[in-house]
């Protein structure tokens, strides 16, 4: 897949609803912040690094519901 194709879904979907979109967004980056500071804390137990990579999938996935990509068997091309 393209960055053309990424962004061109991108722009129709902030068109369509740029609030919404947004919000993913600043979600998507706080979960990305949260993993990459757990994945890196010399604190951080192994339970909580895998929970916030499952909150960076989530927010990825959520994103990614809204976008409307080509996909193959679900998954997109």
């Amino acid at each position: 897949m393209s960055i053309e194709t990424i962004l061109d879904a991108l722009a129709e979907a902030v068109a369509d609803a740029p609030a919404a979109v947004e919000h993913l967004l600043l979600d998507l980056a706080t979960a990305r912040a949260h993993a990459d500071h757990m994945q890196h804390s010399p604190t951080a137990t192994d339970y909580g690094r895998e929970s916030a990579a499952a909150g960076l999938d989530r927010a990825r996935e959520d994103l990614l519901d809204v976008l409307d990509l080509p996909s193959t068997n679900g998954v997109p091309a």
